[in-house]
């Protein structure tokens, strides 16, 4: 039987949602006297906003492997469509900045 939870666009959601919620975190545990315009520039400033943006996709990772466990196998498949999402990201923002 199909669960209302194995659908792929739930997978896809979860997967960008939970990196933004990362970022929001890092956000305020480290930088809230910044603006987010000014964060966004400091961070390209100090060549490291790529490598934020990669390691707030790690909550994937355990989405991912949850979605496993369970055999909600379409649902894993929109996380990892998340996550290749977020490497096109990456990609193009490394290279263009």
């Amino acid at each position: 039987m199909k669960s209302k939870f194995d659908k792929l666009y739930l997978g896809l959601m979860l997967g960008i949602i939970a990196p933004i919620l990362t970022m929001i975190i890092v956000y305020f545990i480290n930088f809230n006297a910044f603006g987010i315009n000014e964060l966004i520039s400091y961070l390209v400033g100090k060549n490291v906003f790529t490598k934020l943006v990669s390691l707030c996709v790690i909550p994937n990772l355990l989405l991912f492997f949850i979605f496993i466990r369970l055999n909600y196998l379409y649902s894993a498949r929109g996380v990892l469509m998340a996550t290749i999402l977020f490497a096109v990201f990456v990609f193009i923002t490394k290279f263009a900045l």
